[in-house]
C-alpha cells in the first residue's frame, strides 16, 4: 500500500489544472498545493476540503454582513476569506489526484460547492448593502438576477467546455495554438478569474463601493462571455476539422 504521507508539496503542485487562468493556476493553487499537503497529513479527505472551501467562502461573507459596508476590518476579513476560500477550492482537486482518493461524487460535490457558495456570498453582501441608492428593492433585485444568471452561464460554459475539449482532464495541457489571438484571449481572461474577481469584490466593499464595483464589472463580464462563446465556437468547429479522418 502506496504511503501517501510521504507526498511533498511539489507532488500537489504538479497535480494543479492546468487549463486554469493564469492567477488561479500560479497563485491560488500554490497556496492549494500547501493546504493540500497539510490536509494529507492531517487525513482530511478532499471531500471535506470542498465543505470547507464553501464554509469560509460563506462564513467570510456572513462576517462582513454583520460588521457593515464599508468597514475596513470587514473588507479585510472578507477580501482574505474569499481568497482562503478559494485557495481550498484549489486543494481538493490536487489533494484527490495525489493521493488516488478522487471519486465521480467528490467532483460533483466539488462543482456544487463552486457554485452554490459562489453565488451565495455576493447576495448576502448584496442584502447586507441593500438596494441601489434610490432605484429601490425592484431594480436590485433586477440587477442581481441578472448577474446571477450571468455568473452560472459563464461557469457551466467553461465547465461544458472544459469536458468537450479536455474531457475532464485537469491535467491536460492546452491544445491549441498559442499565436497571437491565443495570448489576447488569456491576457483578457484574467478579468473573469476568480481571485481577481473576489480581490477586487473585497476592496470594493472596503471602501464602500459595492453596488458600483458589482454593476460595472458584470458589464464587462458579459462582453467578454460573448467574444469567449464566438471565438470558441470557431477554434471548436477547427478541432473538430482536425480531428476528421482525411480523405
Amino acid at each position: 500500500m502506496e504511503d501517501h504521507k510521504s507526498l511533498t508539496y511539489q507532488d500537489f503542485w504538479e497535480m494543479r489544472a492546468r487549463q486554469s487562468i493564469w492567477v488561479t493556476r500560479n497563485v491560488s493553487y500554490r497556496a492549494g498545493a500547501w493546504i493540500a499537503l497539510l490536509a494529507n497529513r492531517l487525513g482530511v479527505s478532499p471531500n471535506m476540503i470542498s465543505l470547507i472551501s464553501g464554509g469560509i467562502t460563506v462564513g467570510a461573507a456572513l462576517i462582513a454582513f454583520g460588521m457593515g459596508h464599508g468597514n475596513v476590518i470587514a473588507g479585510l476579513i472578507l477580501t482574505i476569506g474569499l481568497q482562503l476560500g478559494y485557495a481550498f477550492d484549489c486543494a481538493d482537486g490536487p489533494l484527490a489526484r495525489a493521493t488516488g482518493k478522487g471519486s465521480s461524487f467528490g467532483a460533483l460535490l466539488d462543482k456544487l460547492v463552486d457554485l452554490s457558495s459562489g453565488m451565495i456570498f455576493p447576495c448576502i453582501l448584496a442584502y447586507s448593502v441593500g438596494h441601489c441608492y434610490f432605484f429601490g428593492i425592484p431594480f436590485t433585485v433586477r440587477v442581481l438576477i441578472l448577474v446571477l444568471i450571468l455568473r452560472v452561464f459563464l461557469n457551466v460554459m467553461l465547465w461544458i467546455k472544459e469536458l468537450v475539449v479536455y474531457k475532464a482532464d485537469r491535467l491536460k495541457v492546452d491544445p491549441r495554438m498559442h499565436n497571437g489571438w491565443w495570448k489576447v484571449k488569456k491576457a483578457a481572461s484574467i478579468y473573469i478569474d476568480e481571485p481577481v474577481y473576489r480581490l477586487a469584490i473585497g476592496l470594493a466593499w472596503t471602501f464602500g463601493f459595492f453596488w458600483e464595483f458589482f454593476a460595472l464589472y458584470h458589464v464587462g463580464v458579459l462582453f467578454l462571455t460573448l467574444a469567449y462563446l464566438l471565438s470558441s465556437k470557431k477554434e471548436m468547429d477547427a478541432m473538430d476539422r482536425a480531428a476528421r479522418p482525411s480523405g
